[in-house]
């Protein structure tokens, strides 16, 4: 038996719009593009949460948002993290994570991660990111992220253009 009888060839999901006041983030590709769109919005000044509506690719057998999935977006963090400490130094590569799963998340539903940078060194930022679909909370995540100056990047070519083009799409909605 193939795995094509445990689950047949479907057409490719749409992506259902992101609530208003939300922009999609600029993927830098790979994985990114396969797991997303992640999209961003900011109520104030120091202030970033990342979302993501759980579709059908996200899911695990019992038809849930999967673990995994939730904990690729709890590292996609790390798109907030960079915008609120800025781009003078790359805020790469993620050095742990502690995830508390708090509750389900079921197809359809949007999540979103509100970001906030609790410590910056010289080579470190800490930060956290308390996830939730509308007023429940389904995950908590702490993450520990090392700070490298730009020159030690074999390409900085997607942390040139991200930040400004963020702030040009917040500008368009008004953000």
């Amino acid at each position: 038996m193939t795995l094509d009888a445990f689950h047949p060839f479907k057409a490719p999901e749409s992506n259902p719009p992101a609530p208003e006041g939300w922009i999609e983030l600029p993927s830098p590709g790979g994985f990114c593009d396969t797991f997303g769109p992640v999209h961003a919005t900011r109520d104030g000044p120091g202030q970033f949460a990342v979302g993501f509506r759980c579709t059908e690719r996200h899911l695990n057998p019992s038809h849930y948002c999967h673990g995994a999935a939730l904990a690729a977006f709890t590292d996609m963090q790390a798109y907030g993290v960079q915008h609120l400490v800025g781009y003078e130094a790359a805020v790469v590569p993620t050095i742990s994570m502690n995830i508390d799963f708090l509750s389900i998340v079921h197809p359809g539903d949007w999540v979103r991660g509100d970001i906030e940078v609790t410590r910056k060194t010289r080579n470190l930022v800490f930060a956290q990111m308390r996830c939730s679909v509308g007023d429940r909370p389904v995950m908590h995540a702490r993450a520990l992220f090392k700070v490298m100056a730009m020159h030690a990047l074999a390409d900085t070519t997607y942390f040139d253009r991200i930040g400004p083009e963020i702030e040009r799409r917040f500008a368009r909605i008004g953000r």
